[in-house]
């Protein structure tokens, strides 16, 4: 089921609670099972989502991407540290200040053990069609020497009417 963008957002988050520092735990857990959608008239849009390390590993960041875009094209990519446990959603280009005058590059950011970032995506709509999406996301990091991948199925979708792409319950 597609979800609107309130509801979609307010799954954004909470993503990544109940998370435990044992062993079997993924060094760094990303949002998923969500769609979120904004209305674009062909200018860029910027979508958030939640990333967090695990209690046992602090990890360097390398890169994100996109998973499968149809017309949605990846511009820029931040991370912004969370604060007061508020995470940017979707929103215009740029963002409020709140989020962009706190972004940080992705390559080389550190995010210490237990920490939560915000992976900010800057998109935009490509190419024809009217109904733009993302499959997901993947983040790589480097964790004791080795370059490791991570992958949301968290889905960014650009439309003029967000309530079309929805599917019937």
């Amino acid at each position: 089921m597609r979800r609107s963008l309130v509801t979609a957002v307010a799954g954004c988050l909470v993503v990544t609670t109940g998370l435990t520092g044992c062993a079997s735990e993924p060094p760094v857990t990303l949002g998923s099972g969500y769609e979120v959608c904004a209305p674009s008239d062909g200018r860029m849009i910027t979508f958030g989502d939640v990333a967090r390390a695990s209690e046992g590993a602090a990890v360097v960041m390398d890169s994100v991407e996109l998973v499968d875009p149809e017309g949605l094209e990846l511009r820029e990519t931040y991370l912004v540290p969370i604060e007061n446990s508020t995470s940017l959603g979707a929103d215009a280009y740029p963002p409020d200040p709140r989020f962009w005058d706190r972004r940080l590059d992705v390559r080389g950011t550190v995010v210490d053990a237990g920490a939560e970032m915000t992976v900010m995506f800057a998109v935009a709509p490509v190419g024809g069609g009217e109904v733009h999406r993302s499959e997901g996301y993947v983040v790589r990091y480097w964790l004791d020497g080795r370059l490791v991948a991570a992958t949301s199925d968290g889905q960014f979708v650009i439309a003029p009417d967000c309530a079309a792409t929805e599917d019937p319950e």
